[in-house]
């Protein structure tokens, strides 16, 4: 239950965050930015082009991010990505209830107070054109980032490096995912900063509200425009696509190709319960842990909660989908074959689920009865992979011609 009790509060403060843009920095005029619905039905459309987008490739969600060159107008540009703290500017706010006592201002006084102490801190991003001259210099501090997360964390943190994840030609738009957390800790929170070629901040958005919480997603710019947020879809026009449903928890935002994405939920609400006194706790501690509970809602157990949907919002397919686990963040167990363009998505209990990459409405269940046992040899025709569960590991060989038919092997641990 560790994983659940870091969750939930930091959950909880996740709910209220909103996106803006720094608000000390000058900012472009632009227009209010019109929401999507994700309830929109979307027309017929043709069959998705070939591209290279694997959902099954994951990353480390957590962790700074290196120097890097990009190519500008056929020009190689250099990207310097730091970090620093100022220790001589020491920072205070009160904890919304993660943030300990180990964190403390003044440890005689937390339990009444609640105040924690950090010091001051951000990032320094620089882009150098080919001859090594200045383009900009960005400077963000922690109070950048209260906008999008915790402040009692941000102001705690050791600012880490951000990460680069695209450059976007037509909007001239660089974007970048910055970790915040507490030191020494895997409590963390994550959001995107997008800059222009002059430096300025367009935005700050929050990506997830707590790394014990987070749904199996990647920040992404898409081949489009499109910057996924692991929250929102930002479209190039200024559109917003929000991914979050009132009364559940998103699992999962993952790119199956350039034009599509799916997204996976489960129903229900978070609902406080007792527990002990806090004061009760020994010792110095660097986190404290609100346990609300999730329930589950009863009424939609069938209803589906898996959604293939455009860069825009519109759902082309639904199906429900039971597979997701979840320890530090939520994850699907897939596999991608290229050679039939298919994405295999495990259910341990009942077998796999499948999706064509290049016709998303095309989803079939093959169920662990349907298949046969793996018996040698393997034929030439069918692809071999390996998916791994807390319980089990599974090799299946799936017909790349046809690609419903399936051999399984299954290892309980």
């Amino acid at each position: 239950m560790l994983n659940r009790l870091f969750s939930r509060a930091l959950t909880t403060a996740g709910l209220l965050f909103t996106i803006g843009c720094n608000q000390s920095q000058p900012a472009e005029k632009t227009a209010p930015p019109k929401t999507d619905s994700l309830y929109v039905a979307a027309p017929a459309q043709p069959h998705f082009r070939r591209d290279t987008t694997d959902a099954s490739r994951t990353a480390s969600q957590f962790g700074g991010g290196h120097d890097t060159s990009i190519l500008i107008e056929q020009q190689r540009y250099r990207l310097l990505l730091r970090a620093e703290t100022d220790s001589t500017r020491p920072l205070v706010a009160v904890s919304e209830g993660i943030v300990g006592e180990g964190f403390a201002d003044d440890t005689s006084t937390f339990a009444q107070t609640g105040r924690v102490r950090g010091y001051e801190g951000g990032q320094v991003i620089t882009l150098l054109d080919p001859a090594g001259k200045l383009v900009f210099r960005r400077r963000l501090r922690k109070a950048d980032f209260y906008s999008v997360a915790s402040r009692d964390i941000v102001t705690v943190s050791d600012p880490q490096r951000p990460r680069f994840i695209g450059y976007h030609a037509p909007s001239q738009s660089l974007i970048f995912t910055l970790d915040i957390g507490l030191p020494a800790s895997d409590v963390g929170q994550q959001c995107v900063i997008v800059l222009g070629l002059d430096g300025r901040v367009r935005r700050l958005a929050p990506s997830y509200a707590s790394s014990w919480s987070a749904p199996d997603c990647q920040p992404r710019l898409l081949a489009d425009g499109t910057v996924l947020t692991c929250q929102e879809l930002f479209r190039p026009d200024g559109r917003r696509v929000s991914l979050r449903k009132p009364k559940s928890e998103l699992l999962a935002a993952l790119v199956l190709s350039d034009s599509t994405l799916l997204t996976m939920y489960q129903y229900g609400e978070y609902r406080g319960r007792p527990s002990a006194d806090s004061s009760s706790t020994v010792g110095t501690v660097s986190a404290a842990f609100n346990d609300p509970e999730w329930v589950s809602d009863p009424h939609r157990r069938t209803t589906p909660n898996a959604f293939i949907i455009t860069t825009s919002g519109q759902i082309r397919h639904r199906f429900r989908y039971y597979g997701f686990s979840g320890a530090i963040g939520y994850y699907i167990p897939r596999r991608y074959v290229p050679a039939s363009h298919t994405y295999y998505l495990l259910d341990e209990e009942q077998g796999l689920r499948l999706l064509d990459k290049h016709q998303p409405t095309l989803t079939r269940e093959v169920t662990f009865r349907q298949m046969k046992p793996y018996r040698k040899p393997t034929r030439p025709w069918e692809a071999q992979f390996s998916i791994e569960t807390e319980t089990s590991a599974f090799t299946f060989y799936a017909d790349t011609l046809h690609p419903e038919q399936v051999r399984y092997q299954r290892k309980v641990r």
